[in-house]
């Protein structure tokens, strides 16, 4: 049974979905407030809000998003950049013997935003 709540965060409101104790889902929503009891989605909320509120550098939330073989491939490794840095596309798709476009579309299709860092990832052509 997958289980949800919706809170607000000091960027927008948030939505989690859970399942076996594990998030699914994270995203910003325009939905109303749901709110919840269950311990998984209570925990994640408080790390979320600690995240915003610049107290929490990494989160320990258990996660189980839904994806290919090789977009989980890359969500982990996206999960090893650290607070405050950053990686190129590039820098990952080497790492996997891949292309920073494919990169660029398993981040593109991250279900757990901000638990899944794909805001750290960055091209080398910004400018």
């Amino acid at each position: 049974m997958i289980n949800e709540c919706i809170f607000k965060t000091s960027l927008a409101h948030m939505l989690l979905n859970e399942e076996d104790g594990k998030i699914i889902h994270a995203s910003f929503t325009r939905k109303r407030l749901k709110r919840t009891s269950n311990p998984a989605l209570l925990h994640a909320q408080k790390e979320i809000i600690e995240y915003f509120k610049g107290i929490r550098k990494k989160f320990t939330i258990k996660i189980n998003p839904t994806g290919t073989v090789y977009q989980k491939k890359v969500w982990q490794e996206l999960m090893q950049i650290k607070y405050g840095h950053t990686k190129y596309y590039s820098d990952i798709a080497k790492l996997l013997k891949s292309s920073p476009r494919a990169v660029g579309n398993a981040c593109g299709s991250n279900p757990c935003l901000l638990i899944i860092p794909c805001h750290r990832v960055i091209s080398k052509n910004e400018k």
